[in-house]
């Protein structure tokens, strides 16, 4: 009887942390959607997998601008394979890991040339961190029963990295860069204790 009071306690205080997450998430994005600043998307593959992302930055000074990033993961496996299949007479996958990393960034991008180079030509650094959804999908063929059935996980992990952002006609720019998820999981996800590497992102920005 304990133990089942213990864990309904622990599930409940769960819930609580993740709403307040969501919850702070949420108002951080509504905070820089009110100030003029870049929003845009991109690509990102990495050293884990591949994914896309949604970011939006504001002004600060000359030198420094805020932002929010927020990105779908899809990792892949070391050992990931396309073999064919006989019976069906298609290829599918071995080896795969069915897992969906969703990180929830706010950082700076610091640019150290600013007002020393080309207007259209700036160089960043950028540090990011904040809470990190992991989606842990079941062993399954079927899409639905891979999802239906997965884990949800939060930890926090960040980011640090380099790039260049390169402005363009009519408010657009383009942003290239490089750098290192820090990705630790709140547990063992699909036999990995964390899923850090190497990233390269390329961004494509417009002002809101």
């Amino acid at each position: 009887m304990k133990t089942k009071m213990y864990t309904l306690q622990k599930l409940k205080t769960s819930a609580k942390l993740n709403a307040k997450i969501l919850l702070i998430s949420f108002l951080f994005i509504a905070a820089l959607s009110a100030v003029e600043g870049f929003k845009g998307f991109g690509l990102q593959v990495g050293e884990q997998g591949t994914g896309v992302f949604f970011h939006q930055s504001w002004r600060s000074s000359s030198n420094l601008q805020w932002l929010f990033h927020g990105s779908i993961f899809d990792v892949k496996g070391d050992e990931q394979l396309m073999v064919y299949d006989y019976y069906t007479g298609q290829y599918r996958s071995v080896g795969d890991k069915y897992v969906l990393i969703v990180p929830l960034f706010g950082g700076g991008k610091y640019f150290p040339f600013a007002d020393k180079i080309a207007n259209n030509f700036a160089p960043f650094v950028t540090v990011q961190f904040g809470p990190v959804l992991t989606i842990d999908g079941a062993e399954s063929d079927k899409f639905s029963t891979r999802w239906g059935k997965s884990k949800g996980l939060w930890s926090f992990g960040g980011y640090a990295g380099v790039g260049i952002d390169f402005l363009m006609v009519n408010g657009m720019m383009v942003s290239a860069g490089a750098g290192l998820d820090i990705l630790p999981m709140n547990g063992v996800v699909d036999g990995e204790k964390h899923y850090n590497g190497a990233i390269i992102q390329i961004g494509f920005n417009w002002l809101r």
